[in-house]
């Protein structure tokens, strides 16, 4: 997966105007000067070949084709949990495949009651990617324990991340993810909201308790790491989550704010290092907690919403360059604060590049499309998001090559 970094890389660094065998001098000077400074990064910079170039057309050539409106369309990922009647949602619909038309969806999260044998979920992902224009990210939370969205399947029991760490043994991690990632991806899942990255500091937390691998950081990042590659070897797309860091809060966010009041350098000391270890093992996802960090960003708005935790830590502190995407935006933490429309803009303009599961879909994109065409938002900032978005779904073999 740190293929996928290096195209990330390039798309920053190539000139629109490089040819398919050459690169521009600006670009050649700025991987001089990484050479001469990163040893691991001049490693993986001598294996840049032709297919990465091919790669950086192809992503170019999609994005030169795309209008806003698809544009900001990939930013958003969805749920079709129930119909009007309540019950769950099996198999596509005409509303669905309408949703995904109008509004250019990158992305659709399965939940439990869209599931219910091994060949109903894997004809309904499939009638989902065969209704949409670009394939999309198919996701899920199957973390083992007790967040396990495939109970209706003759799937194997997968233990608690706690227990898990218990062992001491980070190769359970990774045989963990291993199995997950084994029947979610003949099944047409291709991500996975896994794993739990924070650590379970607060024994009265009990949104995250066993969810966490451990009670302290590097226990946790062991795990963390090995979980990551459990599901990148074998072809699934981890998330790291809940940057930056749940196991300290008290608070559910699925019902109001939750708040950490740990300083920078605490959290520089703890909370960060699992998200170090999942972003080094190449996780291409990062998901952003609606947690509140008053000691650190001044304010009492949740993470997703601050410029410093997402681009000042997570990009440049942390160096992380893949999707960051939020936690549901359906949740309490931030619907009983925010409209649909001022969600998404502020998340956007603080760095976040896919919104999950907004509260109400066409707020949320209407509020974005106006934000663009008034200028709040800028399409530069847009085309950075589904730069990082088209060069993950083709590294990992979503979007075919040509």
């Amino acid at each position: 997966m740190k293929k996928i970094f290096i195209s990330i890389l390039i798309l920053t660094v190539l000139s629109i105007n490089a040819c398919t065998s050459n690169l521009t001098e600006e670009a050649a000077d700025v991987l001089l000067i990484i050479e001469e400074t990163e040893p691991e990064i001049e490693i993986l910079i001598k294996e840049i070949t032709e297919e990465n170039v091919i790669i950086y057309d192809k992503i170019e050539f999609i994005l030169e084709n795309m209008s806003i409106d698809e544009k900001v369309g990939q930013m958003f990922f969805h749920a079709f949990r129930r119909d009007n009647t309540g019950k769950g949602i099996t198999k596509i619909n005409q509303d669905i495949k309408d949703i995904i038309n109008n509004y250019n969806i990158g992305g659709v999260i399965l939940f439990s009651e869209n599931i219910e044998s091994e060949q109903q979920v894997k004809n309904y992902i499939n009638d989902l990617q065969a209704a949409s224009s670009l394939p999309l990210f198919i996701s899920i939370d199957e973390e083992g324990g007790r967040v396990l969205r495939t109970g209706a399947l003759d799937v194997p029991e997968i233990e608690s991340a706690l227990s898990i760490g218990n062992t001491g043994d980070p190769q359970n991690a990774y045989n963990a993810a291993k199995i997950i990632a084994n029947y979610l991806s003949p099944l047409g899942f291709n991500m996975n909201f896994a794993p739990v990255a924070d650590v379970f500091t607060n024994p009265a937390n009990t949104v995250i308790g066993d969810r966490a691998f451990a009670r302290e950081s590097s226990q946790t990042a062991e795990m963390v790491k090995y979980f990551t590659r459990g599901l990148l070897d074998n072809s699934v797309l981890p998330t790291l989550k809940h940057f930056p860091g749940h196991g300290d809060t008290f608070a559910d966010s699925h019902f109001g704010s939750a708040v950490t009041y740990k300083m920078l350098s605490e959290l520089l000391d703890c909370e960060f290092i699992p998200f170090q270890a999942g972003i080094n093992a190449g996780a291409p996802f990062v998901m952003t907690g609606h947690i509140n960090t008053p000691n650190i960003t001044g304010n009492n708005e949740p993470a997703l919403f601050s410029s410093y935790i997402l681009q000042d830590i997570l990009r440049d502190m942390l160096g992380f360059d893949g999707i960051i995407i939020t936690d549901a935006l359906d949740m309490g933490a931030v619907t009983k604060y925010y409209s649909p429309a001022e969600t998404a803009v502020k998340a956007v303009l603080a760095g976040v590049d896919i919104l999950l599961m907004a509260a109400n879909l066409e707020q949320a994109y209407t509020g974005m499309i106006q934000a663009v065409e008034s200028g709040i938002i800028t399409e530069a900032r847009i085309d950075q998001s589904v730069k990082r978005i088209l060069t993950v779904k083709y590294e990992a073999g979503i979007i075919k090559g040509s």
